[in-house]
């Protein structure tokens, strides 16, 4: 693992943009059918070696309006641990993520779990009820 965040961080932009992920808004948004994945990365301090989490965020455009300030706006937010392996988290992100297409996924993805701890508010809880 490269020791600092700088490197860890570049290594993760550009696995995700390798499966798909855009820049939007400053925030790197994967679409997958009709379901936005929001991919932000924070770290537990400012050292460079810090321990990185991704920061995912689900949004369909029938749970209300275009998130703006990336995946901690979602209807859908959960953190993800990143490990040492940065592009193979990267890689296996995309992976879960990706699938994940319309409504119907969307609904088994969160019932299954698959997204540890995720939390979904109550417009997005709606829609996924239907």
């Amino acid at each position: 693992m490269p020791a600092d965040q700088k490197t860890r961080r570049a290594a993760i932009t550009k696995a995700l943009k390798a499966g798909g992920a855009k820049p939007r808004k400053g925030h790197l948004r994967l679409q997958a059918g009709e379901v936005f994945w929001y991919v932000d990365v924070r770290a537990d301090s400012p050292a460079p070696t810090a321990e990185l989490v991704f920061e995912v965020g689900g949004w369909l455009p029938a749970a209300g309006p275009e998130p703006e300030g990336g995946a901690i706006d979602c209807p859908l937010l959960a953190d993800v641990p990143i490990g040492a392996d940065v592009i193979a988290a990267a890689e296996a992100l995309v992976a879960l993520l990706a699938p994940v297409t319309d409504v119907a996924a969307l609904r088994a993805f969160v019932a299954r779990g698959a997204l540890e701890g995720a939390l979904v508010d109550k417009n997005l809880r709606a829609v996924l009820e239907r």
